[in-house]
């Protein structure tokens, strides 16, 4: 197997996002699933082998079918977005909707915007984010370290991070410009010369989950008390 029905298959329904082709072409995009299904379970057991035991010990039974978002998008969040997400994605969870434990996400996606990362996110839990942004605060020398060792930049999208520090914190505060983020992600993008083949894709990811794995532990912490939680 590799990448050329799922980067076609999502070319293609870019070009022509509209229910009526979708529906014309659903054998392409079942193949395609079953493309990206069967490189999610090779990516699970690249993770398995980089990263902590705790994150480990969940993924190694989890069911690749049950990592997988939709393509359809809920047209009751996005009203005036197309019908579908021209998109292959997976996060690396036994429960994609939960957060913890905090994993990793993959997006395939043609164009140079494939993509595969992990970070911190609360789920728009108030009392959440203000124990996370506490814990980034008292530990600012422990995030950036796992900042560096990762190679990114915090993602920086439109609507990630506040204008001004958030009540309850100083602005004058060391981590005063990390404490404005809404959440904390980190991001490889991947050019489409770069989607081979499953092996050679999942020895970048094993790279990837190596300089990866200090921020997401440091992301686990942070929603967990600041103990490294181990799951039942």
């Amino acid at each position: 197997m590799d990448f050329d029905r799922m980067l076609g298959y999502c070319a293609a329904l870019e070009l022509h996002n509209e229910r009526g082709w979708f529906h014309e072409n659903h054998k392409w995009y079942e193949g395609a699933k079953d493309d990206f299904t069967a490189l999610v379970e090779d990516i699970k057991y690249t993770i398995v082998d980089h990263c902590d035991a705790a994150l480990a010990e969940q993924l190694v039974f989890a069911q690749p079918k049950a990592m997988l978002y939709r393509v359809p998008r809920d047209v009751r969040v996005h009203r005036d977005a197309p019908p579908y997400n021209p998109s292959f994605r997976a996060y690396f969870s036994p429960d994609k909707r939960a957060l913890l434990p905090v994993s990793y996400y993959l997006s395939i996606q043609p164009g140079g915007r494939s993509h595969f990362g992990t970070g911190l996110w609360t789920g728009g839990d108030r009392e959440r984010l203000f124990e996370a942004r506490e814990y980034l605060r008292d530990h600012l020398d422990a995030f950036e370290d796992a900042l560096d060792a990762s190679g990114c930049e915090l993602f920086d999208g439109p609507d990630s991070r506040l204008k001004n520090v958030p009540r309850g914190f100083d602005p004058e505060d060391p981590a005063a410009e990390y404490l404005k983020y809404k959440e904390w992600y980190i991001l490889r993008s991947f050019p489409d010369a770069e989607l081979r083949d499953f092996g050679s894709f999942c020895g970048l990811v094993a790279e990837t989950v190596e300089r990866m794995e200090p921020f997401r532990r440091f992301s686990a912490a942070a929603l967990s008390g600041g103990l490294i939680p181990r799951w039942s």
